[in-house]
C-alpha cells in the first residue's frame, strides 16, 4: 500500500495553520480582519481552506491522503472547477491526453479520506449590510488596471489586492516597485497578501497545484469580504476567457476555465457558503484583449503607465518588468503597435520584438513550443492576426510583419471585417452586477464608437 500522508490543521489566532508531516503552512490575516470574521465560521473555513491548499498532493506524490478535519462543504464546487480546468494541461506538455488526465484525476479522489463528516456552524450568522466597495485583485496587468479604472469612474471604492506567492520572486519585486509609484501618483494603496502555501504547489511534471490559482485566491480572501463588507469581488476575466476548442479525442477544453462565466457562476458559491452576498464577476467580460488595451491607455493613460503583462519566469525578468522572453510579452507589444501606442510608456524598451529570433513567442507561428495553456490552445490566434494586420497599416517594420504579409495578409483581407466586429465588439456581460451594467456598458459603448473610427481610418487608408 502507498505511503499515507496525514493533514492536520489549526485555528489560529489570527488564521489557520496547516501540518503536513512536519512542515507547517500558515495564513494569517492582520488581527482587525481576523477579528471581524464570525467565530462561528472559523471551523467551516479551515476545513475548506485546508482542502483547496493540498487537493493535488494525492497526484503530485501518489500517496493517499488522510485529512484530520471534517469534510469541507467547498469541496464539491473545487472538484467540478478541477475537472473542466486540468485538461488545459495537455497545451503545455506534449505526450499526455485529456483522458489520461481526467483518470488520473478520478483515481486519485480514491485515496483521499477526510475523518469527519459534521460541517454545521456554530452559533447566529451575523447580517451584513454590504458597502459600495470592490475588492480587485490588482496584477498591474491590463485587465486589473480597466477594472481599477472604471470603478473610478463608477464612484466604487476599491480595495487593491496582490496575491504574493512565494515562487515567483522576479515578479513580486517588479510588483512592489510599481505598487509605491501607484501609491505616489494615486494615493492608493495596494495590499500585498503573502500566499505561504504556494510553497506547495509543484514545479515539475504538469504543474498540479496551479490549476486553480484565482479560484483559491477568492477563497483566501473570504474574511476580507467581512471585514471591508465589500459589494464586489472583482477579477479581470476578459471574453476571450469563454472560448473552448475541441481536442484529439472530441473533449471541450477551456484553457482558461475559472475565467470563464460559467467557473465565476461556481465562484458566486464562495460568499453565498459564508452567509455574504460578495458578487463575483468581472467589468471587462463584455470586451477582449486588444480592446482592452486601447480602452486602458486611451481613457485612463495615466493607469495605464503602469502596465506589465509578462510572465516574469525568464533570467531575463529579475531586473526587467517586461522580459521580452515570453508569449504575454510578445502579445502585448503587437497590440501596442497595433493601436499606436508607445511600448515605452509603459516601460517596454526592447525594439527587436518582431524580429526573426522571436518568432516562437507569437501563436500565429509557433502554437506548441514553450507556450501557456492559452497559447498552446491556438485560441487567440485571429486576435493577434489582427493585430498584426493593424500594425502594418500602421507602418510597422520587422522580418515579422514581412512573414506575417507572406502567410496571412491575403486569409485577413477576407475576414477583416468578421475580426474587427468580433475584438472590438461588445458580448455577454453576465457576470457584471446589475447595479454598475448599466453605466459600465455605457462607457465601453463610448469608446467603442472612438475604436472603430480609428481602426476604420486605418484599414481604408
Amino acid at each position: 500500500m502507498n505511503e499515507t500522508i496525514h493533514i492536520y490543521r489549526k485555528i489560529l489566532r489570527n488564521g489557520i495553520e496547516i501540518k503536513i508531516k512536519r512542515k507547517k503552512y500558515q495564513i494569517t490575516y492582520p488581527n482587525y480582519i481576523w477579528e471581524r470574521f464570525p467565530g462561528s465560521l472559523h471551523k467551516i473555513f479551515a476545513d475548506s481552506l485546508s482542502y483547496i491548499a493540498t487537493w493535488h498532493l494525492p497526484l503530485a506524490e501518489n500517496k493517499n491522503i488522510v485529512y484530520h478535519f471534517n469534510h469541507p462543504p467547498i469541496e464539491p464546487v473545487f472538484f467540478k472547477m478541477l475537472f473542466y480546468s486540468i485538461p488545459m494541461n495537455i497545451f503545455e506538455f506534449n505526450n499526455i491526453t485529456t483522458s489520461d488526465i481526467l483518470q488520473k484525476f478520478y483515481n486519485a479522489n480514491f485515496k483521499v479520506h477526510f475523518k469527519g463528516l459534521n460541517h454545521a456552524h456554530a452559533g447566529k450568522i451575523p447580517k451584513r449590510v454590504l458597502k459600495e466597495k470592490s475588492l480587485l485583485f490588482f496584477s498591474f496587468g491590463k485587465d486589473s488596471l480597466l477594472t481599477y479604472g472604471l470603478l473610478k469612474e463608477l464612484g466604487v471604492s476599491i480595495i487593491p489586492v496582490f496575491m504574493r506567492e512565494p515562487q515567483s520572486a522576479f515578479e513580486n519585486a517588479h510588483k512592489k516597485k510599481l505598487a509605491d509609484n501607484f501609491y505616489k501618483k494615486f494615493s492608493e494603496e495596494v495590499l500585498f497578501f503573502p500566499l505561504t502555501i504556494g510553497r506547495l504547489r509543484q514545479t515539475k511534471d504538469l504543474y498540479w497545484g496551479w490549476d486553480l490559482l484565482l479560484s483559491q485566491y477568492a477563497f483566501v480572501l473570504v474574511p476580507f469580504y467581512f471585514y471591508y463588507q465589500t459589494k464586489y469581488l472583482f477579477f479581470g476575466n476578459e471574453q476571450s476567457c469563454n472560448y473552448s476548442i475541441e481536442d484529439g479525442e472530441g473533449y471541450l477544453i477551456n484553457p482558461v476555465f475559472e475565467q470563464s462565466i460559467f467557473g465565476m457562476q461556481h465562484l458566486q458559491d464562495i460568499p453565498k457558503q459564508f452567509f455574504i452576498n460578495t458578487h463575483v464577476g468581472s467589468l471587462v467580460e463584455p470586451i477582449h484583449e486588444i480592446f482592452i488595451t486601447y480602452i486602458l491607455h486611451r481613457r485612463y493613460p495615466e493607469i495605464g503607465h503602469f502596465q506589465m503583462s509578462c510572465f516574469s519566469e525568464e533570467p531575463e525578468a529579475k531586473k526587467r518588468r517586461w522580459c521580452t522572453k515570453c508569449e504575454k510579452c510578445a502579445r502585448m507589444y503587437i497590440f501596442l503597435k497595433a493601436l499606436n501606442i508607445s511600448p515605452e510608456r509603459v516601460g517596454f524598451y526592447n525594439n527587436h520584438m518582431l524580429e526573426k529570433q522571436k518568432e516562437g513567442l507569437y501563436t500565429i507561428f509557433n502554437q506548441t513550443n514553450g507556450k501557456s495553456a492559452y497559447g498552446g490552445s491556438g485560441l487567440g490566434k485571429d486576435e493577434q492576426l489582427l493585430a498584426f494586420y493593424l500594425a502594418y497599416k500602421n507602418g510597422v517594420k520587422g522580418p515579422l510583419i514581412n512573414k506575417f504579409k507572406r502567410l496571412y495578409l491575403k486569409t485577413v483581407l477576407k475576414k477583416k471585417d468578421k475580426l474587427i466586429k468580433e475584438y472590438f465588439g461588445i458580448h455577454s456581460s453576465l457576470s457584471l452586477p446589475s447595479s454598475l451594467r448599466r453605466k459600465t456598458l455605457a462607457i465601453i459603448k463610448k469608446e467603442q464608437r472612438k475604436a472603430l473610427d480609428y481602426v476604420h481610418k486605418l484599414v481604408n487608408n
